[in-house]
């Protein structure tokens, strides 16, 4: 099975977004808790290193074993589909090109995760076209000077940025982005709401680069195979 032909995360975004979400813009998943942002965003920063994009996946709050475990455990199930050798490739190209760094305590901060990747740069030449940045911002608090930051980082770094949100049943009408979202404006480029049916997940383009999605797309993440597929 040749990888470029599944429904890959990397396949459909970029098909929807014209290009993906791109360097130097932010993208935000948001639905209630326990929904599969977190799989979801994952599963976009794997299919990016399979890509051979170098990709961060930056962790506040958790320990690197846990981190590594969930990365390790959500590629196992991309990959399974493949035949033995196919998946030895993978795995090896997803090795080379992600890395995991986490800040187990204190408090999180944009300059604290623009230091570490400058560190990256410059100590293990390592630059990621995009950071799957998990823990923070809650975006019920979050301020717009530190998002605003957060966008100065990605155009610095020349990445692009995956964050998610949680929302509640009385945020907002079914297909309207989250008012905390909302005010933030055009410094976030990307929103994608995740909404559960039965087994698998229904994912919804609230906002694209040109503002409002096209119609007619629909979309279920599964998270036993972890693929997106049209429906």
């Amino acid at each position: 099975m040749n990888s470029k032909e599944m429904n890959r995360p990397l396949r459909v975004f970029d098909k929807i977004l014209d290009g993906g979400l791109g360097r130097g813009n932010i993208g935000v998943l948001v639905s209630r808790h326990g929904t599969g942002k977190l799989a979801v965003m994952t599963t976009i920063a794997i299919d990016h290193a399979m890509n051979n994009v170098e990709t961060l996946h930056a962790v506040y709050g958790k320990s690197i074993d846990e981190v590594r475990a969930y990365d390790d455990e959500v590629l196992e199930r991309m990959i399974e589909p493949f035949d033995l050798r196919e998946r030895a490739e993978i795995m090896a190209r997803v090795e080379r090109h992600k890395q995991i760094y986490v800040w187990r305590s204190g408090e999180f901060s944009v300059e604290r995760l623009r230091t570490t990747m400058g560190f990256l740069k410059e100590h293990a030449q390592f630059t990621p076209g995009l950071v799957e940045l998990q823990g923070w911002p809650d975006l019920n608090t979050v301020s717009v000077e530190e998002i605003k930051d957060l966008k100065s980082l990605a155009v610095e770094f020349d990445t692009e940025i995956w964050i998610s949100g949680h929302t509640h049943r009385e945020d907002c009408a079914e297909n309207e982005i989250p008012p905390a979202i909302e005010s933030l404006g055009d410094l976030i480029s990307v929103v994608v709401a995740l909404t559960p049916e039965g087994e698998r997940v229904d994912l919804s383009f609230l906002k694209t680069h040109t503002g409002p999605p096209p119609s007619g797309i629909h979309l279920q993440f599964n998270p036993k195979t972890m693929m997106i597929r049209w429906r």
